[in-house]
């Protein structure tokens, strides 16, 4: 090999790698500046979603516990216990699926909130997200605090000890799925039963030998 290409190659290696220096530290510095603003976000759209769980009124959350991987927030009244929050997750189609679950004191669910998801849009998000649908009967309505979601909204009202006979119908279960969405709908059903079932072997059974 010629001195000058020895030369050349020397030259770009030093190149690339000062640009491979430059662009790390500036990943760095926009992951550093980025990382409270996404946290806090994180933290807004979690409380928002906590409110919107149809729970008896509250004014404050107790220490969390963990049980078998799924974490659970005392809900409190006046530093009364009147409910519980589950959040745990699930792998969906496109990636993992964080579920919040609401629960009465006597284990009854109060409604279920997917708080993070990647499913395909106009599929599988379907089964996840709450969207108020404009139509010509509802143009100049008032949005509902808690749009609608008939795959989620099933959930509502049904005993946490129930657990394990929740699948959707295509499973031999009665739970009602989207076409096109089996394993969306499936990933939320399991979701919700995997929630119930650490409620009611960690959270509802402590309070019952209290």
């Amino acid at each position: 090999m010629k001195l000058r290409d020895r030369e050349n190659m020397l030259t770009l290696g030093l190149f690339l790698g000062g640009t491979a220096i430059v662009a790390a530290l500036a990943l760095a510095l926009v992951s550093q500046l980025t990382a409270e603003p996404i946290s806090k976000a994180r933290k807004e759209n979690r409380a928002k979603a906590f409110r919107r769980l149809s729970l008896p009124e509250f004014d404050q959350l107790g220490e969390p516990v963990e049980v078998d991987g799924v974490i659970f927030y005392p809900v409190k009244n006046k530093a009364t216990i009147v409910g519980f929050i589950g959040q745990g997750s699930v792998a969906g189609y496109g990636g993992e699926i964080e579920l919040l679950v609401g629960f009465k004191g006597d284990g009854k669910i109060t409604a279920v909130q997917v708080l993070r998801h990647k499913e395909t849009p106009g599929l599988g998000a379907n089964v996840c997200d709450r969207k108020f649908q404009r139509t010509i009967y509802n143009l100049f309505a008032k949005a509902p605090e808690v749009p609608e979601n008939r795959w989620l909204d099933q959930f509502n009202s049904r005993d946490s000890a129930d657990r394990g006979k929740w699948k959707i119908s295509k499973d031999g279960g009665h739970l009602i799925y989207l076409t096109g969405a089996t394993v969306t709908s499936r990933a939320i059903a399991g979701g919700v039963d995997k929630i119930c079932a650490a409620f009611c072997s960690g959270i509802l059974n402590g309070m019952e030998k209290q």
